[in-house]
């Protein structure tokens, strides 16, 4: 079935209300239980036109889906970014080899930054002139499409002659809210620039000698300047030991001088695949920050390119081929990651501890439920074996490199230490020491230590500031300089 331009246009302008509606309310229930059917008429109307059109398919099937679950389930978060993702890929699949012509009335190119990779061209309009004589009116056949942008107030008419209109004024609100966006980076947006700025920099600080890994142990626990020889700290929160490994191969790759390497290794980590996790914090660990970082899923059941949160949500897709937001978005993205190149994680002091504020039976209470979710990994037999066999070639490669290694089993309240299950820890030695007979690395363990008091700690398995110091002089005496 031939579909005219006047259908397209129209698709294109309401996938794109879908769009804005949706990354506004993305978080609201309410919201989203209304906009649900919505979206579905939209797309049964559709299907005749687009049943051609992979991604138009995976958005049918998909809206499919969510309207089933949604029936006996609440939808979850990730599911909405999927929706919000496809449509913004089925809208971009309309734009294929699209020539967009802006015209500018009442305002000038000055006003707005226009993508020249999309925009074949801008013309400015006399003021008070005509619109049916300005605009062109492109044959149905032609793949260009004309798009007025406008200051003050259109009579209905007038606008009817142009494919899409904008006023200047809507641009504006939405570099305004994109700049919001970017000032206030969300969580997994953050931890993906900060890992970023962190590995990129080593391209350039070639006097690099000591890499700091693994997972909030060392990112919360190491301290870059207490180390004896320039560091850096390239751990991030949840990182499980495959994409440990991933980080500090990247880290040697951009700075082959490294010679010292110390990672957080605890008992949990021989059975923990973070691309295998079932929580939504987890799964957004890969989709939003390893997977755009290293371009690798692991074990990841889904397609991440599919699952990852738009960066610019407050720019609709259309605006997006028309105006650079792009490139205002990464001189932001810049500009933060040179802050994070030589910062710390946390941009604050740590001084507090969780444990001080409550009394014995909550402090039990909270270590067990935090001990119990790390009992659980030494049953997934397939990830442990598959760790090893990672974990031993890594030490072969490092071995021949002539790159020091120093693992450390971090110390822990005594709290977490009497919740965690005595064969998380025989099962952990039953792991290690085939690999210290056969390789040279060293092994601190520091769970049992009473060397750190409860004041010294975060929460019940992470260090405060005043324990970070304290860790990083143990860790330092172990160096061989």
């Amino acid at each position: 079935m031939d579909i005219t331009k006047k259908e397209t246009t129209s698709v294109i302008i309401t996938i794109d209300k879908l769009c804005n509606i949706l990354s506004r309310n993305m978080m609201e229930d309410s919201e989203f239980i209304k906009i649900l059917p919505v979206v579905a008429k939209i797309c049964i109307k559709l299907h005749p036109l687009y049943h051609s059109n992979k991604v138009f398919l995976s958005l049918f099937e998909h809206v499919t889906q969510l309207l089933s679950a949604f029936k006996s389930v609440p939808v979850s978060p990730t599911s909405r970014l999927k929706l919000l993702s496809l449509l913004e890929q089925f809208e971009s699949s309309l734009f294929k080899n699209t020539r967009f012509h802006i015209y500018l009335y009442n305002c000038t190119a000055r006003d707005l930054p226009v993508n020249i990779r999309y925009v074949q061209s801008v013309t400015e309009l006399p003021l008070y002139s005509k619109m049916p004589d300005s605009i062109p009116q492109f044959q149905e056949n032609s793949p260009d499409f004309s798009v007025l942008v406008y200051s003050g107030r259109l009579q209905k008419k007038e606008l009817a002659h142009a494919n899409f209109c904008f006023q200047v004024e809507e641009n504006v609100d939405s570099v305004g809210a994109m700049i919001a966006d970017l000032k206030n980076l969300d969580y997994y947006t953050h931890d993906r620039l900060y890992l970023e700025a962190k590995l990129e920099s080593l391209k350039r600080r070639s006097d690099i000698r000591i890499l700091l890994a693994g997972s909030s142990y060392t990112m919360c626990g190491l301290f870059e300047e207490q180390m004896p020889l320039p560091a850096r700290n390239v751990a991030i929160d949840a990182q499980d030991l495959y994409y440990t490994l991933k980080t500090i191969r990247t880290a040697l790759a951009y700075n082959p001088n490294i010679t010292h390497c110390i990672i957080s290794f605890a008992y949990y980590f021989w059975g923990y695949d973070l691309s295998l996790s079932t929580s939504i914090y987890q799964y957004k660990r890969i989709t939003e920050v390893n997977y755009p970082v290293f371009k690798d899923k692991h074990n990841f059941p889904g397609n991440p390119d599919d699952d990852t949160q738009i960066f610019l949500k407050s720019v609709t897709p259309l605006k997006k081929h028309l105006f650079s937001f792009e490139v205002l978005a990464n001189q932001y993205v810049e500009n933060a990651k040179k802050r994070f190149e030589d910062s710390h994680y946390f941009s604050y002091p740590r001084m507090d501890s969780e444990i001080l504020k409550h009394d014995d039976i909550t402090n039990h209470e909270r270590a067990q439920k935090r001990a119990a979710s790390h009992n659980k990994f030494f049953k997934y037999a397939s990830t442990v074996q598959e760790n090893q066999k990672l974990f031993a070639d890594f030490l072969e490669e490092m071995n021949n490199r002539g790159v020091e290694i120093i693992l450390y089993v971090p110390p822990v309240t005594e709290y977490y230490r009497n919740c965690i299950n005595p064969d998380l820890i025989s099962d952990f030695y039953a792991c290690m020491e085939p690999l210290q007979e056969k390789y040279r690395f060293k092994l601190i363990d520091l769970f049992n230590s009473t060397y750190f008091k409860n004041d010294e700690f975060y929460d019940y398995d992470h260090l405060n500031d005043l324990g970070a110091i304290k860790l990083g002089k143990i860790l330092v005496q172990a160096l061989s300089l």
